[in-house]
């Protein structure tokens, strides 16, 4: 019903148009086919309509959606880049689609005990790293700050960028991927590996450095993925490391990064 809401008034505000709608329709059916239709054919076309429809959405190349601009061409410090956020009504229903009808028993799958205490020291060293990283390569500088939309920005980083991308990459992707692989180690490690791949090659629209530090996070929250089982502590890195990064970097980066 709250969903239902929020795409009434999306559409009669003019935030997504019949193609949009088209889209949302073939993406639930091919999700719903993907998780419960027996192997075979169908299963793997399902799951391909699926993926291509989920690259789409966070890309923003499937038509029908006018997001909003919640920050337009704020400069937070004077040698840093200009930065617009936006809502992305796209991202954040893909998010929600993936993690409702995609595995839903691995959703809300129960992590071991102890789990989130090992993620956590893990997430911050892998916090420590990329940041730093991200420092040595140039692409921002120590900048501690406080914006007056940081609540408004985190609120959109929760549910229009974090959860989407994470029930894609590590749900869908590391997830899916370990389960067709198999329980052996290095299945886990190859799963990891190619959702933290993907998950760095989605941003090149911000150049290769971009793509290297993605990278080495989506490296990061594959590894806290993989020690808890939770998509929820792999959103709560994602959230974390974007979280830093705004407070006490420069953001998004420097102006004179290539």
């Amino acid at each position: 019903a709250p969903f239902g809401i929020a795409l009434l008034a999306a559409q009669s505000s003019g935030l997504i148009g019949t193609p949009g709608l088209i889209a949302l329709f073939v993406l639930i059916t091919a999700t719903r086919a993907g998780y419960h239709a027996p192997e075979g054919a169908l299963r793997g076309f399902a799951l391909a309509v699926m993926l291509a429809l989920s690259a789409g959405l966070l890309l923003h190349a499937v038509p029908g959606f006018e997001n909003p601009r919640l920050l337009d061409n704020v400069r937070l410090s004077p040698d840093s880049a200009p930065y617009t956020k936006y809502l992305n009504f796209d991202k954040g229903v893909l998010g929600l689609f993936l993690l409702g009808l995609y595995a839903p028993a691995r959703t809300l799958r129960r992590s071991p005990a102890g789990s989130w205490l090992a993620a956590f020291w893990r997430f911050a060293v892998v916090a420590a790293m990329v940041m730093v990283l991200t420092v040595a390569v140039g692409y921002a500088r120590w900048d501690p700050k406080l914006p007056s939309w940081w609540t408004a920005w985190l609120a959109s980083m929760v549910f229009f960028t974090a959860l989407p991308e994470e029930a894609v990459f590590r749900h869908v992707i590391q997830g899916g991927l370990q389960a067709w692989l198999g329980p052996a180690p290095q299945s886990r490690w190859t799963a990891l590996a190619a959702g933290g791949v993907l998950f760095g090659l989605a941003h090149v629209g911000g150049g290769w450095i971009y793509v290297m530090l993605a990278t080495a996070a989506g490296l990061g929250y594959g590894l806290v993925y993989a020690i808890t089982g939770s998509i929820v502590a792999a959103a709560l890195a994602h959230i974390g490391l974007n979280l830093l990064h705004l407070l006490f970097f420069s953001y998004p980066a420097l102006h004179n990064v290539g």
